[in-house]
């Protein structure tokens, strides 16, 4: 009897000992470690060049409702010489009073575009040039922006940080 217990016990303790085994391998670190993502910078990078130039094309239809579709709902926006802006109502008040300038125009071109490898934000700079008209004269501001681009789980990107400020004083 003695003998089949010792059996027994021997089979039992290299069962043990090969699911201890099996356990420790799935705890090792490189069973946990995550596949790296693709490197989506590029297309990222593309598509947030493509929105922003179909921002600047709805900026120039002068609609408030087509700049604010490109815009997070926390957005914060810093326009030149007003005060900050939090949340898409603030962001709102601030457009509508841009485009209630007298003949208004405004446009602007990305210089760079560059997203984070993560693939959740990208940010781009470049140029603007902004008119309207004071008593009659045609007033014309040239100056720089920058805007931060969030990806939304769609796979759009919005901006939800836009400040531009002029190069000059507005002549």
């Amino acid at each position: 009897m003695r003998s089949h217990l010792g059996l027994k016990t021997k089979m039992t303790l290299q069962c043990l000992g090969v699911l201890c085994a099996a356990a420790l391998a799935g705890c090792s670190p490189a069973a946990t470690t995550p596949a790296t993502p693709p490197d989506t910078r590029a297309a990222d990078e593309a598509a947030i060049l493509k929105m922003d130039e179909a921002w600047n094309q709805a900026a120039a239809t002068e609609k408030v409702d087509g700049w604010m579709k490109y815009y997070t709902d926390d957005v914060v926006v810093q326009p030149p010489n007003e005060p900050r802006a939090v949340g898409a109502a603030a962001a709102r008040k601030g457009i509508e009073a841009l485009f209630a300038l007298p003949e208004v125009k405004i446009s602007w071109k990305a210089e760079k575009v560059i997203v984070a490898r993560s693939g959740e934000m990208g940010y781009l700079y470049g140029d603007y040039e902004l008119s309207f008209k004071d008593k009659g004269k045609t007033i014309t501001e040239k100056g720089k922006m920058v805007e931060i681009m969030h990806k939304q789980p769609d796979g759009s990107w919005k901006c939800g940080f836009d400040m531009w400020s002029p190069n000059a004083p507005a002549k």
